[in-house]
């Protein structure tokens, strides 16, 4: 499950309001590549490296004080609150295909959901993990500053992890290594 959720800063507080259900995939109706339209110019074209600041994005997009946030087990079959903020999307599109890295920042990990919720709720800064990466690949590639392709994630599948070619994986490695230092300083 993912949504949009309206996210209020205090001093040492986080407030996250439900506002709706969204997808993050899909070129007609996810919010990636939704935000990544907006940010692409017409001359560009495969191989291209980008990256969305997901909270910019969305607020250049007209949704102020927004986060997108993923239920990482929404299915479970014992109760379980696994809710993550996506902070940052990374792409690497080249040849019909785009690896994604994902910063995400943990609000809970396997919390009991009785004692939360969901819908309306507030972490302490210091409860949240930060930071957490993800990647995966989406079908769907960029040319002449257009989307191409699907834009969606793989189904469930034993194979269906992300290949990482040398000039890929070094972006990634050091996207991550940049923040990685930026949260020990």
């Amino acid at each position: 499950m993912y949504a949009l959720y309206e996210k209020i800063i205090g001093k040492n507080i986080e407030r996250y309001k439900f506002i709706e259900q969204i997808s993050l995939f899909g070129c007609n109706s996810g919010y990636i590549p939704w935000l990544l339209r907006s940010k692409i110019f017409k001359s560009q074209s495969e191989p291209l490296r980008w990256h969305l600041n997901i909270y910019d994005s969305l607020t250049a997009n007209g949704k102020y004080n927004c986060s997108l946030i993923i239920n990482l087990k929404p299915k479970n079959s014992s109760p379980n609150l696994s809710l993550y903020e996506l902070v940052d999307v990374w792409g690497y599109s080249e040849s019909g295909w785009t690896p994604i890295m994902m910063r995400l920042r943990a609000l809970f990990v396997d919390d009991d959901p009785t004692f939360y919720d969901e819908h309306n709720f507030e972490r302490n800064i210091d409860d949240i993990d930060d930071p957490i990466f993800s990647m995966m690949y989406l079908a769907g590639s960029i040319n002449n500053g257009q989307l191409t392709g699907r834009w969606t994630a793989p189904g469930a599948s034993p194979t269906n992890s992300v290949l990482l070619w040398p000039n890929t994986f070094e972006y990634f490695a050091n996207e991550a290594k940049i923040i990685m230092q930026n949260f020990k300083n």
